[in-house]
């Protein structure tokens, strides 16, 4: 059940959250890891993914099943948030929790299938709530109240919650920090 919805700013909030609630499965939506051979994403220096393509094995796959993705590379647009949440997993995992990337787009696809409308969009976040309202006991409360940045929020809590039950499965190899993705769940509510 939702325990509580709410936009968290800074590290300090969010690690004070998890300390108050304890999750077993923490989802962040954001790349947990770099290209195997990179041990960062500055362009001054030499360090070098080992793959003839650009990013992470895991983004890869997610590209073959007809996902777009923002790919990790040194040109990364999102560097300083890659850095950001890397730096947040050791303190999560202190406190008990197993710490997963997700991707809430490619999760959305395999929970509700394609297309899946632009969460920009008003449509787009009636089709989420729609759909999560089902899933997510509590969260018709929160109506008119929800961000596209909320429903991605809930999209990886729920995707944390199927990997607590064991319904997710996770591309790429572990030394590059896998995406976890739901299962195809062709039997969930619409």
């Amino acid at each position: 059940a939702l325990v509580e919805l709410r936009s968290l700013g800074t590290d300090s909030a969010i690690l004070e959250l998890a300390e108050r609630h304890r999750p077993d499965v923490v989802a962040i939506d954001a790349p947990l890891g770099l290209p195997t051979g990179m041990d960062c994403l500055e362009e001054t220096c030499s360090c070098a993914s080992v793959h003839e393509f650009k990013g992470r094995v895991c983004e890869r796959e997610l590209l073959s099943r007809g996902i777009s993705l923002y790919i990790t590379t040194k040109r990364s647009i999102i560097k300083e948030m890659v850095y950001r949440c890397m730096r947040l997993v050791p303190e999560l995992e202190k406190m008990g929790s197993n710490v997963i990337e997700i991707y809430p787009y490619a999760s959305k696809v395999c929970l509700f299938g394609k297309p899946i409308p632009k969460k920009t969009r008003r449509a787009g976040r009636e089709f989420l709530r729609r759909r999560l309202i089902p899933l997510i006991p509590g969260l018709d409360e929160y109506e008119g109240r929800l961000t596209h940045d909320l429903y991605d929020a809930l999209v990886a809590a729920y995707t944390a919650y199927l990997h607590s039950r064991g319904e997710t499965e996770s591309l790429g190899p572990p030394e590059e920090v896998c995406i976890v993705v739901p299962r195809a769940m062709a039997s969930l509510p619409m």
